[in-house]
């Protein structure tokens, strides 16, 4: 009889202990009031361009047919074509990263492509035609099939002129970022997927996407700001802050910058790897020099999601690659507050 009373006595002793506990741990926990993304008057008249790599590839892929009266030009490094994913994730996988399912034709694809921006649900291909666009893949990659890569490269020649284009295909390398500033070899796997295949990826991008560039700087001295991504995004696909790089150049407003958003691949958020993406894909050592403001917008892990992956099949809207995908909002909301005229305007 003693034992039985006693029995719920000492669930509620464990059960205030655990609430002391928590309640201590969430004490500890790191302050996530982030500071608040700046308008920045030196981008009066940006030219504003993105890349990524792996999944933050097919992102900018979708942000460029997305927003083409705001993007000017993308840099795709090692993804796949726009839609890939649109029958789920097991094409996604198998047709989209692998080559066991077939591929969607590329006039399956333009048919796709044509439909939605009829329907409003992208913006006008037209726009596309003048745009710079880089593509980089490592032929030995395993994760993203040279062959799926090539197929964007097929369909950005449908889009955009054919001197507009550059591409490079590295024979050693592998599914990773190519930069200058690892020790890890070209082709060999790495936990922050960067790969020293004496080869500029950063550079090359932003030469095609801008033009002729100064020369890097060896130490960058601009500000690397954390701001809050909350402002922009409500749903568990970003994470709650992400990152401006900001050249002394461009504090004060006298001298015109332009603005390029950088999007990490999978397992590259500051969640799992902290700065090592952002610090060495060697984005940072151009801006620097050449009056780029970087935008580094961050994935966030979740359940659908275990990697940090950005949305490219879907795994929160079924219209992942339409305006309604949230993350691509997100961005487009970051780019209008960096922005002093935030209202989009169609290009001539």
């Amino acid at each position: 009889m003693h034992c039985r009373q006693s029995t719920p006595f000492i669930f509620v002793i464990f059960f205030l202990l655990s609430l002391l506990l928590l309640t201590a741990c969430s004490s500890s926990e790191p302050d996530t009031h982030y500071s608040r993304l700046p308008s920045l008057p030196s981008l009066d008249h940006p030219r504003v361009t993105v890349s990524g790599f792996s999944s933050g590839g097919y992102l900018a892929n979708q942000l460029h047919l997305a927003y083409p009266e705001l993007i000017e030009g993308a840099a795709i490094f090692s993804a796949g074509p726009w839609g890939c994913a649109m029958k789920g994730l097991s094409h996604a996988l198998m047709s989209c990263m692998q080559t066991q399912f077939p591929i969607a034709s590329l006039d399956e694809r333009m048919a796709m492509l044509h439909r939605a921006s009829r329907k409003r649900l992208i913006g006008d291909p037209a726009l596309l035609v003048d745009d710079p666009v880089y593509i980089f893949y490592g032929q030995k990659d395993q994760v993203v099939k040279p062959e799926i890569t090539e197929s964007l490269i097929g369909f950005y020649q449908k889009l955009v002129a054919s001197y507009n284009i550059r591409i490079t295909g590295l024979p050693q390398a592998g599914h990773a970022f190519p930069t200058l500033l690892t020790n890890t070899e070209c082709g060999v796997e790495d936990g922050n997927h960067l790969q020293n295949c004496h080869f500029d990826g950063a550079g090359e991008a932003l030469r095609v996407l801008y033009g002729k560039l100064n020369a890097p700087s060896n130490q960058p001295e601009g500000d690397m700001i954390e701001f809050g991504q909350s402002d922009f995004y409500e749903g568990k696909g970003m994470l709650d802050r992400g990152y401006l790089y900001l050249p002394q150049a461009c504090k004060s407003g006298e001298e015109e910058c332009q603005l390029h958003v950088v999007l990490h691949g999978c397992s590259q958020s500051a969640e799992v790897i902290g700065n090592s993406f952002f610090q060495h894909s060697g984005f940072n050592r151009w801006a620097d020099t050449n009056r780029i403001v970087l935008l580094y917008p961050q994935a966030k892990k979740s359940l659908p999601n275990p990697q940090g992956c950005w949305d490219w099949w879907g795994y929160e809207k079924d219209r992942f690659y339409t305006r309604d995908n949230q993350q691509l909002k997100a961005i487009v909301g970051m780019i209008q507050q960096l922005k002093p005229q935030t209202e989009l305007h169609s290009r001539s």
